[in-house]
């Protein structure tokens, strides 16, 4: 049997089908334990309308595959970041007409100076 790790990482995103949502950085989790999957995933912002397709998609190729017992969990902290899209998602993305933005600079912990002019 596929592992179920591998089944949701296929699932696409209905609002960006050239995207999986592993690709998009939503897909955060997937366990399995006792004939129990467990799918753990961050939706791009608290409110997002495809939030429930993504839920139903994630359960249906799982129950598909033969995963019975399946539990789809939504997590908002840490928030989504775009810093988590794949490069291949980036590359897609570019492909299909849409500029990824770029991943944010990393700092060093602490205080970020700011200068008021």
């Amino acid at each position: 049997m596929v592992t179920a790790r591998t089944i949701a990482e296929t699932v696409t995103d209905p609002e960006l089908p050239m995207l999986t949502l592993a690709e998009l950085g939503v897909l955060r989790d997937v366990r399995e334990a006792s004939g129990r999957v467990e799918v753990t995933i961050t939706p791009t912002y608290t409110g997002c309308p495809a939030l429930d397709a993504m839920r139903d998609d994630l359960r249906a190729r799982l129950t598909e595959a033969g995963y019975t017992d399946v539990q789809i969990r939504t997590t908002l902290d840490p928030p989504w970041t775009t810093d988590w899209i794949t490069e291949p998602g980036r590359r897609k993305l570019q492909a299909a007409g849409i500029s990824p933005p770029d991943t944010a600079p990393h700092r060093a912990p602490g205080p970020i100076p700011l200068t008021l002019g």
